[in-house]
């Protein structure tokens, strides 16, 4: 069936008030909706953000087999300028096949609907950047998770995003433990921070700026 933005933002909305209705996971100030959806190799590419998760997710264009033939819940690894990434199969009638790679999950840490439109924009454009990859990880993604949910160490940089370098960077931290989504955002960081669990620009939080994140 034709890909439709449109279509995948009723679909979860759908399932929001069904399926996840009541389930405490449930970030009552987030809304669904797609950020920033491309044509990318032969794909629909783009992140979907729903109350419960943050998710890179792909659909196969029209008239390709490919995708038909993948088994619900099998996982796939596709390539992105920034590295490699694990992409769960998933099938919902009204949108057919798809795949997906968890960015957040739960999103109980976000504070606002606008916030999260701004790591998704932000999270696209850094896993897009080749300038972001690192060879150590065979999974940047599992790495994001792991590092905002306190389970792996935060990584120091040394470089802002414009890449100037930050004074005394070897004393600097990424982020101070409990900060929220917001105050994370605000924070000096590098380019490929961003995929060791840190976002983004300082400016991308300056109230005359945020209009222009907005979807």
């Amino acid at each position: 069936m034709p890909f439709s933005t449109t279509n995948l933002e009723e679909t979860f909305r759908k399932i929001q008030n069904t399926r996840m209705k009541g389930v405490p996971v449930i970030n009552k100030h987030l809304n669904v909706k797609t950020v920033d959806f491309q044509e990318w190799n032969n794909y629909h590419l783009g992140i979907l953000i729903t109350p419960w998760f943050m998710n890179l997710m792909l659909f196969q264009k029209s008239g390709d087999a490919n995708t038909t033939s993948l088994k619900t819940g099998s996982v796939t690894q596709h390539t992105f300028p920034s590295g490699s990434y694990e992409f769960v199969s998933g099938f919902e009638e009204e949108i057919g096949h798809y795949q997906s790679c968890s960015l957040f999950s739960p999103m109980l840490e976000f504070e606002n609907q606008e916030a999260a439109e701004i790591v998704a924009s932000e999270a696209l454009k850094a896993i897009m950047d080749e300038e972001n990859i690192d060879t150590s990880s065979q999974n940047p993604a599992d790495e994001i998770e792991q590092i905002w949910k306190g389970e792996k160490p935060q990584p120091k940089i040394t470089h802002n995003f414009d890449g100037s370098e930050i004074p005394n960077a070897s004393k600097e931290e990424i982020s101070k433990p409990g900060s929220t989504i917001s105050e994370r955002l605000a924070e000096p960081t590098s380019r490929r921070d961003f995929l060791r669990g840190k976002a983004f620009k300082k400016e991308s939080l300056n109230n005359n700026n945020l209009s222009e994140h907005k979807s």
